[in-house]
């Protein structure tokens, strides 16, 4: 598979789920991503993807701050799980994140606050995101409080049961609001989609996106998504 096409797919399962419960892009847009998953037609992603408030400003910061394409997989894995090519992001790349922001059309009041609030560390990452700037301040979708953000995180768990179209997972999710950041392990129950996702079993390890099994993940992606995760949160600290 191409870098395009692994790159698109990965965009699809994470960007679904919001996107289904109208937070982000167009309406049309969950065809586009359910088309790519399901068939491998994923030539109208990212002509979508210019319609995400913040999904698309970050995809084009990384994508200068690498020298990649948009859709390369290395590019799209840096903002939802996290690698290595993060490592490449210096500090001063977060004003062009902020110029993104102002292409896209983010409000001026929360880009002249984020000004003010530089990090210390920038990393362009989907939890950066959640935590920095605010799951949801954006685009005024949702409210800021735990859940929202436990909700909008990826979060990562191990399948312990499967019932039809449902799976139980010991999930891990933050504990708290305010820093430091903690992860704890939750025991929840969250539908999935074998079509979307693929066919699972007992042990796998599976990404989870606004409450829905979003993609099962390689061993690899494991350790990348919980180091980066760490990472995240020791930046605020």
């Amino acid at each position: 598979m191409v870098e395009k096409d692994k790159g698109r797919k990965m965009i699809s399962c994470f960007a679904r789920s919001p996107n289904s419960l109208g937070y982000c892009g167009r309406e049309s847009a969950g065809d586009a991503f359910t088309s790519c998953l399901a068939d491998g037609c994923c030539d109208g992603v990212m002509e979508e993807v210019k319609n995400f408030i913040v999904l698309n400003p970050y995809l084009r910061a990384l994508s200068k701050i690498l020298n990649m394409e948009m859709d390369d997989s290395r590019v799209v894995e840096a903002y939802w799980i996290g690698n290595d090519e993060l490592l490449k992001v210096k500090e001063e790349d977060y004003d062009l994140l902020l110029k993104m922001f102002e292409e896209q059309g983010v409000p001026s009041w929360l880009i002249d606050e984020l000004k003010s609030k530089r990090p210390k560390r920038f990393l362009p990452t989907h939890l950066f995101q959640v935590l920095h700037v605010g799951v949801g301040r954006a685009s005024g979708s949702v409210p800021y409080n735990i859940e929202t953000i436990n909700n909008c995180m990826i979060r990562w768990g191990k399948v312990l049961d499967i019932k039809e179209d449902n799976v139980a997972l010991s999930l891990n999710s933050i504990q708290n609001v305010v820093t430091p950041y903690k992860i704890q392990e939750l025991d929840v129950v969250m539908p999935y989609n074998e079509l979307l996702v693929g066919k699972l079993a007992k042990g796998n390890v599976v990404a989870v996106h606004w409450n829905q099994v979003v993609r099962k993940l390689s061993k690899g992606e494991v350790q990348r998504l919980e180091f980066w995760t760490e990472e995240v949160l020791r930046s605020f600290d």
